[in-house]
């Protein structure tokens, strides 16, 4: 096990959100996007090609993550590639385990969560990329961008 790996296992929950704050799982997944854009070829750096590369590194890993038993520091960081992506992915895996509350982090559970954050990132940068090559008023931007509506009838009532 590599020294980074024992050094995020060994810290409680309370210590890694001190740390790394609530952001840090989305922050190492966003890493791993961009390390997947930039290890593309440059003549082959296109959206098409990023996603099969982003979708191959989080599926091979996922495949790894769902089949430990049991949660040990090892079994975390076995069969790990030694590419970048596959590293910042990983990361993010055990540090959304380690950061749940102790007796509160099945292995599915992160699954769950780190699938979550990974759909809600690759779906910025497809709207990201909408924005750059279409321009700011397209379609997929304005969604994202919506504000939700607020009732009248609570403000009127908040004002009592």
């Amino acid at each position: 096990m590599s020294w980074e790996a024992f050094r995020l296992t060994s810290k409680s929950p309370s210590e890694l959100m001190s740390v790394m704050g609530p952001g840090g799982v989305d922050n190492l997944v966003r890493e791993m996007l961009m390390a997947c854009w930039r290890d593309l070829p440059e003549d082959r750096r296109d959206m098409p090609n990023w996603r099969r590369r982003v979708d191959e590194v989080f599926q091979r890993n996922l495949r790894v993550w769902n089949a430990i038993k049991k949660p040990t520091p090892q079994a975390m960081f076995d069969h790990l590639l030694p590419y970048p992506a596959d590293g910042f992915i990983r990361q993010a895996m055990v540090l959304c385990h380690m950061m749940l509350p102790r007796g509160k982090r099945p292995i599915g559970d992160v699954r769950k969560f780190i699938t979550a954050v990974y759909e809600r990132n690759r779906a910025v940068w497809e709207s990201d990329f909408a924005a750059f090559t279409k321009g700011v008023g397209s379609k997929t931007r304005s969604k994202l961008a919506a504000k939700p509506k607020i009732k009248r009838k609570a403000i009127t009532k908040r004002r009592k």
